[in-house]
């Protein structure tokens, strides 16, 4: 279930600006609310393959983003730009990740998807072809 050394194919965002690996969160390794548990929503214990949005999902679900955009099919909401979340508080996060668009999935936690930038419908990193 936990395989460490490749990519994740999410971030968790956690509020002291801490990020974990998908394995970690979805899988239950990390405490948290799962209480040790798979999230039952995990692929293997890592998030699912982020899809495209598909017209009808779009129309009933507005927040979760436009036709063709790449989203995990357990997100629940597009938060927008990483680099714009709390930066009114002073939040900064690494370059790299800046762009990166934020997520809310089902168990309420905060994360972004590596390659699926703010405003781009990219292939996600390390996601077969």
């Amino acid at each position: 279930m936990h395989k460490m050394g490749k990519k994740p194919r999410a971030l968790f965002l956690f509020h002291d600006g801490m990020f974990l690996r998908d394995d970690l969160i979805c899988s239950g390794l990390f405490p948290s609310h799962l209480d040790g548990k798979p999230c039952p929503f995990a692929d293997g214990g890592k998030i699912p393959q982020p899809q495209p949005i598909d017209e009808v999902k779009a129309s009933m679900v507005p927040k979760l983003g436009r036709i063709g955009d790449l989203i995990p099919p357990c997100v629940v909401e597009q938060l927008g730009p990483l680099r714009e979340w709390r930066r009114s508080e002073g939040a900064c996060y690494p370059n790299d990740l800046r762009q990166l668009r934020l997520y809310k999935c089902r168990q309420m936690f905060l994360l972004v998807v590596p390659g699926v930038a703010n405003g781009q419908n990219m292939k996600p990193e390390g996601l077969p072809d």
